[in-house]
């Protein structure tokens, strides 16, 4: 019988001082992991999730005056460029407050489709809500821990929704597919 316990601590607001240091992704014994603002964190696993840069070559130089302070395009509510009716930014690009992740700009791909066809037919626009934190993050097929809604799932949750598929058959059924065998 095998008897596993994952504990996932997320520190926000501190960069890993200390990272070319440690080993990554890889169990070793007694690592600390020490932040830019004193913490210390004993562990026997780091594994590399660090924030992303957002490249804004791409629309920087045409909205310069739009941009936030990380790169992101300012958006209203509606996901809306701010000042334009008709340009919209979602996923990375969206300055939104929540976590960039591949969800979250599905969840912008829907509102702002709907916002268009909406605008198009002279209809009221739908407003994005970002939603409370959750993730799930699969460790193997048969492993992984998360968060929904604010509460901490474990392995059993984490491999019933995410870890045996990984979403796919979703995708495909989004796409209007039938996934292949």
């Amino acid at each position: 019988m095998r008897c596993t316990v994952w504990f996932c601590l997320t520190v926000t607001g501190e960069r890993v001082s200390n990272l070319p240091m440690l080993t990554l992704n890889k169990f070793k014994e007694n690592m600390t992991v020490k932040t830019d603002k004193g913490t210390e964190i004993a562990t026997d696993m780091v594994i590399l999730c660090t924030g992303i840069k957002i490249n804004s070559s791409a629309y920087s130089s045409a909205f310069h005056d739009k941009l936030a302070s990380d790169g992101a395009l300012k958006v209203n509510e509606h996901l809306q460029v701010e000042g334009y009716e008709n340009i919209y930014a979602i996923g990375d690009c969206a300055h939104v407050k929540e976590p960039k992740l591949a969800y979250h700009a599905g969840l912008h791909a829907n509102v702002v489709v709907t916002n268009i066809i909406n605008s198009l037919m002279q209809k009221p626009l739908k407003t994005y809500k970002p939603g409370s934190l959750t993730f799930l993050l699969s460790m193997g097929k048969n492993d992984g821990v998360g968060q929904i809604n604010g509460y901490y799932v474990g392995w059993l949750i984490v491999t019933l929704i995410k870890s045996r598929g990984l979403f796919i058959s979703k995708s495909w059924k989004e796409m209007g597919q039938r996934m292949p065998c």
